[in-house]
Formats: C-alpha cells, structure tokens, sequence
C-alpha cells in the first residue's frame, strides 16, 4: 500500500459519495482508515489536496446540529468529550477550533449539561476509590475514559486532580522535579540493558515508567540525560528521536491533552502533562502556535505561547556556546540544539542580535551571513 493506491482510493471514494470524504467516511467506508494516510501526509486537508478535491470545512453550525444529535442518542451524558469521540462527526478538536472550549459549544447548542456543583465530592471520591486498583489510584485519563465524571469536574470541585486523589485518601504521583535524578537514571539503564543501546524518547514512554518530558525537566536534553547514564546518544541531535514522531502522533496527542484539560492546552500544560515535550512541537512545526493551529485549534493571540521566553532562549544559546565552544551558528543550532533557529529570529529580529544578546561576539562570517544591517547581502535565517 503506497501513496498513490492510497490517493486513487480516495478518489474513488469521494466519487461514490458525491464529495469529499471526511476521516469519519474513511472509517466507515474506506477501504483504509484516515491514520493510514497519515504517514505521508500531514495533516487531512493537505490529503485532499493530493488527490484533487476540495477540503472539508465544518462550520459551527455543523458543530451544533452533530451536537443536537449526540444529545438525541445519549441524553446527557456525563462525559461529553467522551459522547463526542464515540458518536461525533467531527473530532474534538473540530469542536474546540469553533468555539474554543466545549461548555461554549454546549451552550450554542442549547445543551445543559450537568453542573459540577450537583455532583459533591463524596461522589467522586467513591468513584475514585471503585476505579483504584490494588491501592493504586486511577489516573485523570482512566477517570475520563473510565469514571462517572470527568476528570474536569474533578478539578473544579477540588482545585486539582492530585488535591481529588488526596481527599479519597490515596498519595497522587510524584511530578517531574520530585524524581531524583538516581532513579531517571536507573530507569535509563534498565531500558538500555533491556534493548542493547541506549533508548530513544519513543521507547521510553512505551516501555519506560516515565515520559520523555520529565527527563527534560531534570536535564537539559534527552541526550544529556543518556550521556549522564553513561552511554552514547542514538542520534547526534539532542531530539532527533522526536523529530520522528509523525506529525500525525504530535497532533493527537493536543487533541487528547485538550480534553484532559477541558479545552485549547498551553505549552505548559503539555510539558507538565503531554506524553511529548514542547521542544518536539516546536522541532516539528516551528512553534507551538502552529501546532495549536494544525490540530484544529485558534491560536493564541497576544500571548507569548507562540514563542519562548528570550531568557529561555538565551539560556539555550549559552548552553549551545559551551558545547561547540565559540559563538554558535545557524546549522549549529539546528543541529545540535533543543530549539530551532526561527523563534530568534522572531525574538530577537536576526541571529547576530540573538548571538548579541547571549553575549557573544558575532564572526565576521556571522555578520555577513545574518546580520540585515550589513553592508553584505544577508542571507535568510533558515539557510
């Protein structure tokens, strides 16, 4: 299966449907699910496009009437987010993309779902305790996925997921920086003895007891980390493991953050909850508003989501300085370091201010090739 047997099918299918087809269609009545054009596209309507048809667009009014008729099939239920993923027409972030949150979607709909204040929190410390397994307690995916109610309600009764777990008696898990480094390591270890190699950020959040992200909080990469166990990176850039990732990964994984968080994620909450970092996203698609907007979500406007701190970056340069022990360049940066080189350059209005700014003397080649005030002709950032 190839990418133009993949392309001719949709053709085809969108001929026998007098349309374009949508990825509901291709799981009702392709002969390939929508993921499987996912590993050479990026994103659904760029699939479209290959094939020649008009792409998709949903209105909220399509929104609202998939809504209504969720409502007429369950009634109302106590996950809404759940109803949706299970009879929707549209994907979640379908539904956040037009009206940024779903209580906006629901009340546009006409829709009064049950208040968090009718449920009290005796009822959900019994629901947490039914789902605790062997003094474990469950997790805010499987009280979604799982529970009477939402992981949200559960954070607007107590303040916090880990405060609901507290009040039914159970110790929440421990966060990233409450981790020694001992115990990253050790796992790290265990894993490279398991494969025969050091592992990549993928194998540790499939096989591994912690994310990729909680590494990134205790080290300043995923290779620091591996180098720190004492073995040899797999790959010469600090996150060329999630560079891999397919896009199609990264972007689900916000869909499924946003109705953890019960709405658009920030950069934080992703690096705080998400199984990938933020780096990976901003590796991926330049900056983590993009991302937001590829999956379906508005940006943030006004905010600084879009870009990191300049202290954040700078910080980043001095590191990056250290390793290749003079002022770094472009590809350096691109190479070798967590972020890539166009949030400087939005930051900072060239690479020279940005080198400026961490307190580096540019070269005269630096000056020439990224300085706009330059006398030379300034070559562009991304080259």
């Amino acid at each position: 299966m190839g990418r133009t047997e993949l392309v001719q099918h949709l053709r085809e299918l969108a001929e026998e449907l007098g349309r374009s087809p949508t990825t509901e269609d291709m799981h009702e009545h392709g002969r390939y699910s929508a993921q499987a054009y996912y590993h050479y596209f990026d994103a659904w309507d760029e699939t479209l496009e290959a094939a020649g048809l008009d792409a998709t667009a949903t209105t909220r009014a399509n929104v609202i009437e998939d809504l209504q008729r969720i409502q007429d099939i369950v009634g109302n239920p106590s996950s809404w987010a759940e109803a949706i993923r299970e009879h929707g027409q549209y994907p979640l972030s379908q539904v956040y993309s037009k009206f940024d949150d779903l209580e906006s979607a629901l009340d546009a709909a006409g829709i009064e779902r049950q208040e968090p204040d009718t449920i009290s929190q005796a009822d959900v410390i019994k629901e947490i305790s039914r789902l605790a397994t062997d003094g474990t307690p469950p997790t805010a995916d499987q009280m979604d996925e799982e529970g009477a109610y939402s992981a949200r309600t559960c954070h607007d009764l107590f303040g916090s997921w880990s405060d609901a777990l507290r009040a039914a008696g159970y110790k929440p898990p421990r966060t990233g920086n409450e981790y020694t480094k001992a115990e990253l390591l050790d796992e790290l270890e265990r894993l490279a003895k398991e494969f025969g190699r050091s592992p990549t950020t993928r194998e540790m959040r499939e096989h591994g007891k912690y994310t990729a992200s909680v590494y990134f909080r205790r080290f300043d990469s995923w290779n620091d980390a591996i180098r720190a166990a004492g073995y040899t990176p797999a790959a010469s850039s600090p996150d060329a493991s999630e560079q891999r990732i397919p896009a199609s990964e990264l972007l689900e994984e916000i869909d499924r953050l946003a109705d953890q968080v019960g709405g658009r994620p920030t950069a934080e909450q992703m690096n705080e909850h998400g199984q990938y970092s933020v780096h990976a996203y901003v590796n991926r698609f330049d900056s983590w508003n993009n991302a937001i907007k590829r999956a379906g979500f508005s940006p943030f406007i006004g905010t600084s989501e879009d870009l990191f701190s300049r202290e954040e970056l700078i910080t980043e340069l001095r590191r990056l300085g250290n390793v290749v022990d003079r002022p770094p360049t472009v590809r350096q940066m691109t190479e070798l370091g967590r972020y890539s080189p166009s949030p400087y350059k939005r930051r900072f209005g060239s690479w020279v201010e940005a080198l400026r700014a961490a307190g580096f003397e540019p070269t005269t080649h630096q000056l020439r090739r990224y300085d706009p005030d330059s006398d030379e002709t300034a070559a562009d950032m991304t080259q």
